[in-house]
């Protein structure tokens, strides 16, 4: 897997701690206008499954700004439908990032024909960064929540990210200094 995609495919656009430290206004004055977010450990641990107030003002704040957006979520329609319909926002389960085919139904649902209108956030590079640069767009890595309470599965991307991180290190390492800030 490390040898099919190319090094640049692992490689976000922006590197925040947090959702709530990304500066949407100045995204959306770089003409994005569609969000496509992770949900587990992006905006939630594995351990909560409904919002807080913080995350309902979130959510409202991204509309405000003019923002279309979709929770897409590799976790099961139940976890990720529950929780978009309290934010009322559309979302994609199942998504299989980072597979191509989740994302296109992303693209169906807020009809999205230019993806340079469109930034993906996410906690992983082998899943979120990966398969947002597959469909070409831009993808914002965020830390992850609370590792402790990911899926086995998780795990093993864990592990397979450590040994691009190595790679990027060598030739990117400016972009690898960034993603290791956020494990400060």
């Amino acid at each position: 897997m490390f040898k099919i995609f190319k090094l640049k495919s692992y490689l976000p656009y922006g590197v925040y701690k947090t959702i709530f430290d990304i500066d949407y206004k100045n995204l959306f004055n770089q003409n994005k206008r569609y969000i496509l977010i992770d949900l587990d450990n992006t905006i939630i641990p594995y351990d909560v499954s409904i919002p807080n107030q913080e995350h309902v003002q979130f959510f409202e704040e991204l509309i405000n700004i003019g923002f279309k957006v979709v929770i897409i979520s590799n976790n099961k329609s139940e976890r990720v439908g529950n929780f978009a319909a309290t934010l009322k926002v559309p979302y994609v389960s199942s998504a299989a990032k980072p597979l191509k085919r989740g994302y296109k139904k992303a693209f169906k649902i807020l009809n999205i024909k230019d993806t340079s209108l469109v930034i993906a956030i996410g906690d992983q590079l082998m899943t979120d960064v990966l398969g947002g640069s597959r469909v070409n767009i831009d993808t914002i890595l965020v830390k992850a929540i609370k590792k402790k309470s990911e899926k086995w599965y998780t795990k093993i991307n864990r592990h397979m990210e450590r040994i691009t991180l190595n790679r990027i290190k060598k030739k990117y390492p400016e972009v690898y200094n960034k993603i290791m800030k956020l494990e400060d």
